[in-house]
Formats: C-alpha cells, structure tokens, sequence
C-alpha cells in the first residue's frame, strides 16, 4: 500500500477577486484619509470609491485579462502596472496607485519570470509608498 502524498495547491485569487481587493485597499486607504480630516466629507470617499471601482474594472476587465489569455505574455502588462503605480503615488489621492499594484502584483504572479517577479516587487513597493502617502499626509494634519 502506498502512502498518500499530499500536494499542496496555491490558490490565486480570481480576475474578479484581486479587481475587489485593488477597490477594497483604495476605499480602505481613502476612509482613513478623509475621516481624519476635521470635516468629514463623505463626497470625498463616494467619488474616490466611483474612481477606484471605474478604474479597476477598465484595468481588469480589459488590460488584465487580455494579458491572461492563453498564450499571452502577462510579464510586460505587468510591468507598465507596475510602473504607472509608481507614477502615480505622489496622486495618492485619486485611488490609482492600489489599483495599478494589485494588477502588477496579480499579473506579475502568472509570469513566470524575473520580469513578473520584479512587477510584483515593484507593485508591493507602490503599495508600500501608497499607504505611507496616506501616513504622512494624516500625520501632516494631527
């Protein structure tokens, strides 16, 4: 009789679940922002949440799963998210930064090279500087 070994499978998130994640930590990000300013301006966190929702289901359920298709290369798609999250950190604002990440990150995992690993990389950091944005912006105001 033959011992059982046990393989483990890593479950990715789905299309659909990494786009709500990107929309969860850029909402997240922005209620911290506006509910620590003195004036609580719940316009604010409605238009940032229209943004990031807008924004992630042109990136995913456009950009993102084009560069999923079979035999497609997600590594270079990957890259740009990866890069237009940076770029767009000092806007931390708008709800971008989280949304390109998330895509670099999610893309960045299919491929299965250095140039997907350094999008994820690269994705991580902007994630990183993204919320450190938000810290040193609520720190600015106490």
């Amino acid at each position: 009789m033959e011992a059982a070994s046990a393989v483990q499978v890593e479950r990715r998130p789905t299309l659909v679940e990494a786009a709500v994640i990107a929309v969860a930590i850029s909402t997240l990000l922005n209620a911290l922002g506006v509910f620590t300013e003195d004036a609580i301006h719940w316009l604010n966190l409605v238009i940032g949440f229209l943004i990031a929702a807008v924004a992630a289901a042109v990136v995913f359920g456009w950009f993102v799963r084009r560069a999923c298709r079979p035999g497609a290369r997600a590594w270079p798609t990957a890259l740009v998210f990866a890069v237009l999250a940076l770029i767009t950190v000092p806007a931390f604002w708008s709800g971008l930064p989280p949304v390109f990440a998330v895509a670099a990150i999610y893309l960045g995992r299919r491929a299965v090279n250095r140039a997907g690993l350094a999008a994820t990389v690269v994705g991580a950091v902007a994630l990183l500087a993204d919320a450190g944005a938000y810290a040193t912006d609520i720190a600015g105001r106490v």
